[in-house]
């Protein structure tokens, strides 16, 4: 985790410190919740399928032919 520094009026950082009483936490946390509200939820690395192009099919045209090929092994 990192620190950050944020700047606010005396008004905004009252009304988080009212806010995070009513809410019973800090208003470091408050105002942390606020950033991810705005900013979204971190991207997920997205997840990798482990059987996915570990085999060879012997053929350089499969994208080129794939409905005829899929027409070959099961049918129209």
């Amino acid at each position: 985790m990192n620190e950050l520094r944020v700047v606010v009026s005396d008004e905004i950082a009252a009304r988080l410190t009212e806010r995070a009483q009513q809410e019973h936490t800090t208003p470091e946390a408050l105002a942390g919740e606020a950033v991810v509200s705005y900013l979204g939820p971190a991207p997920s690395t997205p997840r990798r399928i482990s059987f996915i192009g570990i085999g060879h099919s012997g053929r350089s045209d499969v994208s080129e032919r794939a409905e005829e090929i899929l027409n070959e092994h099961f049918g129209q």
